[in-house]
């Protein structure tokens, strides 16, 4: 009789431990860990996604920051962090798309390391300059840059950065110094303090600044004009045509992750950016496409924007570090 017990309440304790790990999630608190600092367009997004995603799955969504060397921190941690869906990533281009082509060797896998969830947006840049520059137009910053190969110097807090800032140079057969930052909002503070020429910087991120007359526009690198920024040309209209760029931000979770939980995630996160309060949050302040995609719609997505990255910076002659 005893072990009769004990079996129906082995039996029940498995089945309980089943349930919560397929049904029940989440159950607590879920960890976003980003690349980039607070501030940054990643920053951004993920707390308005976040906090959509916290009131559909009744858990705190809570953002840890962990900026720097070009994402390898963050992308390290989340990709070693337990596959049961409570630590997911939310990173951009830089270290799912770019940082395989720009380095020889990583702390991480971006495919084999991770299991795609969803987009949340896609994004472009915008070349701006301090707003005491001497040059308003594209055609008046090349003139200067090729006039001033001694002085020019360009910054970034991002890999989409640097190589756009590098095609860039390549296409106007100018030189320049290349200046690193751990991210975006530092970068942008010693633009405004005159310490580099130019920059190519996330909309996100430069809106405010670019409002506030701290920076000039000069062109964006979307193929059309922005409605954000309607008076700024493209970098087609305004003499580089065919000159694009952009990005993603989205959600990943570490590998081995059971399917179940990333259908979950997914779910919350597609209905969140369906919802048109947080998508208008989105445009508002990123000046962005929503991204919502199914994992298996995403994969494929990643597989080819990988590629396009891989040839635009062979294209730029970026040596491997």
């Amino acid at each position: 009789m005893h072990a009769a017990r004990a079996m129906v309440l082995l039996a029940a304790c498995l089945f309980a431990g089943w349930a919560t790990a397929q049904g029940a999630y989440p159950v607590k608190p879920i960890k976003f860990i980003l690349p980039f600092g607070p501030g940054s367009g990643t920053d951004v997004v993920a707390r308005i996604a976040g906090d959509e995603m916290a009131s559909i799955l009744k858990q705190p969504v809570v953002i840890e920051h962990r900026a720097g060397a070009s994402g390898f921190i963050a992308a390290e941690m989340a990709a070693k962090s337990p596959p049961d869906g409570y630590t997911l990533f939310v990173t951009s281009g830089t270290t799912q798309s770019l940082n395989p082509s720009l380095f020889k060797k990583l702390p991480y896998d971006p495919v084999k390391d991770f299991e795609p969830v969803g987009g949340l947006i896609q994004a472009y840049y915008v070349l701006i300059v301090n707003k005491d520059f001497p040059a308003n137009t594209l055609a008046e910053l090349i003139a200067w840059l090729k006039a001033n190969p001694g002085k020019a110097s360009y910054g970034w807090g991002a890999a989409v950065s640097q190589v756009t800032g590098s095609a860039f140079l390549a296409r106007i057969g100018a030189t320049a110094t290349g200046v690193a930052y751990k991210s975006s909002p530092q970068s942008v503070n010693d633009l405004i303090g005159g310490l580099y020429s130019f920059t190519f910087l996330d909309l996100t991120t430069a809106l405010g600044h670019i409002r506030a007359g701290r920076v000039k526009a000069i062109a964006v690198t979307s193929p059309q004009r922005n409605p954000s920024l309607p008076e700024v040309p493209t970098m087609s209209e305004a003499g580089l045509p065919g000159f694009t760029s952009s990005t993603f931000i989205g959600l990943f979770a570490p590998a081995g992750v059971p399917e179940p939980i990333i259908a979950r995630v997914n779910g919350a996160l597609q209905q969140a950016l369906r919802n048109p309060a947080v998508s208008q949050r989105l445009i508002d302040c990123c000046s962005a496409a929503v991204h919502p995609i199914s994992p298996a719609d995403y994969k494929e997505y990643l597989k080819a924007d990988r590629k396009v990255w891989a040839e635009r910076i062979a294209a730029a002659g970026i040596q491997p570090e």
